[in-house]
């Protein structure tokens, strides 16, 4: 699935509710709160030196999992995120931005 159609399915879930299940989200809390919290805190606030995520889009989440899936270094905590990034299929990118981005406004 590319990032184009990742991004659309989101704005459909967004727009409808029947979409945006909630096993969708859960999925993202699920994965968030058991890898990502750890750095990135329990409510996507940021800690120390790793960055906030409550106050970044869908696009600029979802492109940046997928460069760090890929391997692509792009900033001081490269080598951090890629590891855990390569174990995530679109599905949990998707389920991951939801989360974010719905839970933390």
């Amino acid at each position: 699935m590319t990032r184009t159609l990742l991004v659309a399915l989101l704005a459909l879930g967004a727009a409808s509710p029947t979409l945006a299940t909630e096993a969708d989200i859960a999925a993202g809390e699920e994965i968030y709160q058991g890898v990502c919290r750890n750095c990135h805190g329990p409510k996507a606030q940021g800690v120390a030196s790793y960055p906030r995520l409550s106050d970044k889009d869908v696009d600029y989440l979802t492109e940046r999992l997928e460069r760090y899936r890929e391997g692509e270094k792009i900033g001081p905590n490269s080598m951090l995120m890629i590891p855990h990034a390569r174990e995530l299929s679109d599905a949990d990118i998707l389920n991951i931005v939801s989360y974010i981005t719905t839970e933390f406004e």
